[in-house]
């Protein structure tokens, strides 16, 4: 595999994206998809830990990189949420997106977005930043 920025190899020694002093990092699950459909595992990795594989490619699979797209959108989407709530005066429980994550995640996130949103662009636009061999 070969990556280019914004891509690094992360501490899991996995395709992985640095966000603040935060590591988003993606393979493919162990557990299989539904409707000829990939699952990502994705692991999240700063002051705490988290990791999950409930992100799917769309139909017929996908590779990596696409799966890095949706995750950091996702992340976005809670990002969203969180600052909307804050604006609001609401709870994020009662947003959209507000519970994709664990709250930590979604703090994060949305201390974070506009770095989300920079890197999920130099990566929706150059293709090549990520190449399986």
């Amino acid at each position: 595999m070969k990556l280019s920025h914004p891509f690094i190899i992360g501490s899991r020694l996995l395709p992985a994206v640095k966000i603040g002093d935060t590591t988003v990092s993606i393979t493919f699950s162990d557990r299989p998809g539904d409707e000829r459909r990939s699952r990502y595992r994705y692991y999240i990795d700063g002051g705490c830990a988290y990791t999950n594989d409930d992100i799917p490619s769309g139909v017929g699979g996908g590779d990596l990189r696409k799966g890095m797209e949706s995750l950091l959108s996702f992340l976005g989407a809670t990002a969203e949420s969180v600052q909307y709530a804050t604006r609001t005066g609401k709870r994020v429980s009662e947003t959209e997106n507000g519970e994709l994550f664990p709250p930590w995640v979604a703090d994060w996130a949305a201390q974070h977005s506009d770095e989300l949103s920079l890197a999920a662009l130099e990566i929706e636009e150059n293709p090549n930043c990520m190449e399986e061999e």
